[in-house]
Parts: structure tokens; sequence; C-alpha cells
């Protein structure tokens, strides 16, 4: 075999020569090989004495995990099963049996919108109301809908009774001028002065005052609820360029205002008088309310974006919620020159009366959770706009304590 042969299967005398020879640097490479094994020694210590961070977690640390575990859990299960249990507990309950009488003449197409948010909330509270039926006044399109019952129900909401009016066209619209309904007359009025009188919860709101309420029924519901016109109303706008032409006409056919604002207006035997609050008069677009709400004298706040109305009250009258202007100083001036206050009643009651001064039952809120038991408590604590604002810190509150009211007259 050659050297050469030799030298690559590691045998002959290269190989031999090479183990038995001198290794360079050994003593270097067994200083290295101590510090090694003083490493892995003190490796095999601190396996002992110290934790590995992953599967291998002490006992102690273990059990924390599992708290915070379980807390969260705790936090998480009611949100997950809260839906469940409310639309259990709703469906679970009985009906409030009460008889409920709802009046509105102002129902221009099927979308029943001066009453629907109602039903909405009658639904909540398992009172037997149908949207489309229940009521009596105007059928879509302005023909006479329901009749007066022989006898005195639980609760009578007065909801509506502007009417419906066609356009010269002979259409319904909310710009024509000749009105097709029946108005809330004297034999209206006396029925429900009578049925008060036995005990019947009453309901009213803007619009059932004014015109087309001949002027003896409006008193006597103004005697009823402890309430005085003053012939003034209005609503805010989000872009005051948008506002009706019926409105314009009644403000002289001229009009340049824009941007968001609150127009107040009054009728008067020569014309309407139109104030216009815009932006350099207000600092807030939207009227706020605020004060108690019945029954439970929560304090409440709320924005509300609908028609209103100024009213007075009668001496020893109970007012629970007022409304305010947000005005500025100019917007203050304003409103002093033509003698209409920032502030007036809102919400008037006594113990079997509740008078809104707003257009409060027209809405068109959709109540999405009206099925769940709590739903409203919820809502009422959740960012809102101005139009779900009123409805579920005001509108609901209120409509439940008649319902309370009515059940307890019934029992």
């Amino acid at each position: 075999m050659s050297p050469c042969g030799a030298a690559r299967r590691g045998v002959g005398p290269i190989a031999t020569r090479t183990v038995r020879g001198t290794i360079p640097n050994a003593p270097k490479r067994l200083a290295i090989a101590g510090v090694l094994n003083a490493s892995l020694d003190r490796a095999e210590i601190s396996d002992v004495t110290t934790p590995l961070i992953g599967p291998e977690l002490r006992r102690t640390e273990r059990a924390t995990h599992l708290g915070i575990l379980m807390v969260v859990v705790g936090l998480l299960m009611p949100l997950l099963l809260w839906p469940a249990i409310a639309a259990l507990v709703w469906w679970l309950g009985s009906d409030a049996e009460i008889d409920i009488l709802v009046y509105d003449q102002t129902v221009p197409d099927a979308s029943y919108l001066e009453h629907a948010s109602l039903g909405l909330v009658l639904e909540y509270e398992k009172v037997p109301f149908a949207t489309k039926d229940s009521f009596i006044g105007a059928a879509p399109g302005g023909a006479p809908h329901g009749a007066w019952p022989t006898e005195a129900p639980d609760l009578v909401m007065l909801v509506d009774a502007y009417g419906v009016y066609l356009d010269d066209l002979g259409e319904v619209s909310d710009e024509g001028t000749r009105r097709i309904t029946d108005a809330f007359g004297e034999n209206d009025a006396d029925t429900v002065m009578g049925w008060a009188a036995e005990g019947t919860v009453v309901y009213g709101e803007f619009n059932i005052l004014g015109e087309p309420t001949p002027s003896r029924a409006s008193q006597q519901l103004e005697e009823l609820f402890g309430v005085e016109r003053t012939g003034w109303a209005g609503r805010p706008f989000e872009d005051l360029s948008e506002v009706s032409d019926r409105l314009i006409d009644l403000a002289g056919g001229t009009w340049d205002h824009a941007g968001r604002g609150i127009v107040l207006l009054a009728p008067g035997p020569t014309g309407a008088s139109v104030v216009v609050l815009s932006s350099d008069d207000l600092e807030s677009w939207v009227p706020v309310v605020e004060g108690a709400l019945p029954g439970s004298g929560r304090s409440v706040e709320a924005r509300m974006d609908g028609w209103f109305e100024i009213i007075a009250t009668m001496p020893e009258t109970r007012v629970d919620m007022w409304m305010h202007l947000p005005v500025t100083d100019a917007g203050r001036a304003r409103l002093e020159r033509h003698e209409i206050p920032t502030e007036w009643p809102f919400l008037v009651r006594a113990e079997k009366t509740l008078y809104l001064a707003a257009d409060a039952s027209e809405n068109s809120v959709e109540f999405p959770l009206r099925r769940m038991t709590g739903s409203p408590t919820l809502m009422r604590v959740l960012p809102q706009s101005p139009e779900t604002e009123f409805f579920y810190r005001v509108y609901v509150p209120v409509v439940q304590w008649l319902v309370e009211v009515a059940e307890s007259r019934d029992g």
C-alpha cells in the first residue's frame, strides 16, 4: 500500500506518528475544556434552583393564571348570555292587562309615523296594541279609522290632531292646505273629560291643542293638563336651506338662511311671525330637555330634535321637566325682542295626566331590542343621536309610567 493510501485510511506510519506526536497548543485546549466543564456544572445546579419560563410553571403561577382566566370568563359570560336571558324573561312576562285608546288624525301614509314609535314601546311593555289597527283617527290617506269606545279605557293617548291635507292637485302632501280629516272636536273633548273624571289616565302632546282643534275643545284640554298655549312652536334644522316651501311662505316668501339652526313661528290673524336662530345665535343647534322622570324621579337630560311648542302652566301645576334653547347673548337678545322665553315647561303632569310640549311620538327610531327585558336601560347609557337620545331617555320612561299608572287603575 502506498503511503498516500494509508494516510487516507488513517492507518500506517503517518497516522501512528500523528497519535504519538505532540499535540499543538495542548495546554490552551485543556484550559478551554475546564471552563466548559465548569459552565456545564453551573447549568446543572441552576436547573435545580431556577424554573424555566414555559410549560413548567410553578404551581403558584399556574393558580394565578387560572384565577385571571376565571375572572375574564366571569366578566364575559353575562355579556354573552344577556341577550338570550333578556329575551327569555320578556317572553315569559305577562301581558299588561289594560285597555288603551290612541288618537291620531295625522296618518298621510302607511308609515304611521306619528304613533309608530309609541307602538314599539307598547310592544316592549306587552300592551295589546297593533300600530296599523288599534287606534282611532285617520287611516293612511286620510279616511276615517276606528270609533270611540262606549266604555272608558284605562289609558288615553292623544298623539296628534293636525290631520291630513291635500295640495292643489288633490294629492296628499305635507305642503297641502285643504284638510280632509276630522278635527278633535268638542264632543271628543267632552268624552275625554268624562273619562278623566272616572279615573282614566290621559296623555297629550303637541299638536293636540292647536289648529285645527276648536278653541272650546282646546280650552278643555288645557284645563285638564294644566297648561296654556302661547302660540309659539319651533323645530331645529340641521340645514336651514332645506326647510319646507310652506314654512318659507309663512316667512313671507324670502329665505336666505343656511346651516344649522332653529326656526320658531307663531300663526297670527294677518300671517305668521317667524324667528330664525342661526349658528351665531346658538351654542348648540338642538334644544335640550332636563328634569326628573315621572315615577322614578331620576334626573335626565336629553336633546330633542323634533317639533316642540312653548307653553305656560296654570297655578299649582306640577312641572317635572323643562326645555331650554342653548342660545348665545345674541340669540337671547333676538328672543327678547319677540318676547320669547329661553326656557319653559316641557313635561307637565298630575296624578293621572301627563303632557309633553313636543311632537314626541313622531320618531323614526326602530327600537330593535324591544323584546328584551332591560334593553331601554342599556340603550340609555350608550351614545345616541338627538333623535334616539330623547326616545330612550325620556319618551320610553314616560310611556312606561303611563302604563304603570293605568295598570294600577285597572287593578
